[in-house]
């Protein structure tokens, strides 16, 4: 494990890179067409205040977890912050997934991004995981 615990830093990099990406596609999306992204999945908005609305939830809170992961991407102190907002956002998307199959019914489109949702919860436990087995080491050996 310990030949392991040099990537974590690297392995926190890539989580937060890719949810920097992800998250500003997604934000960028709704805030430029929210009656598109809307209708892509199926969902129209008929008003004002619903595309005001869309703009502002599907729109800008991804966008401003997107900047949230950017900052912590570039700042070695905040790495282990940003990937736990990124597990904390994928383990609620992944949950949320599951109670929606159960209530409204399995559907392909929603089904199809377990994947990329599992693929970044479990870099982002790993990452943590391995993080914080490198930073004990050095807690330890110094009260030796």
């Amino acid at each position: 494990m310990r030949s392991f615990q040099r990537f974590a830093p690297w392995i926190n990099r890539l989580v937060l890179a890719a949810a920097t990406l992800i998250f500003t596609m997604i934000g960028l999306r709704y805030i430029s067409d929210p009656v598109s992204a809307a209708a892509a999945t199926g969902a129209t908005l008929n008003s004002a205040l619903a595309m005001t609305t869309t703009r502002i939830g599907f729109g800008a809170f991804p966008l401003g977890f997107a900047i949230f992961s950017f900052t912590c991407l570039i700042s070695a102190r905040r790495l282990v912050t940003g990937v736990s907002l990124v597990a904390t956002i994928a383990s609620t998307a992944i949950v949320v997934r599951l109670l929606s199959i159960r209530v409204d019914g399995m559907v392909a489109e929603s089904s199809r991004l377990f994947v990329p949702e599992t693929i970044i919860l479990l870099l982002s436990l790993s990452g943590l995981l391995l993080e914080a087995v490198r930073n004990r080491k050095p807690a330890a050996e110094a009260r030796q």
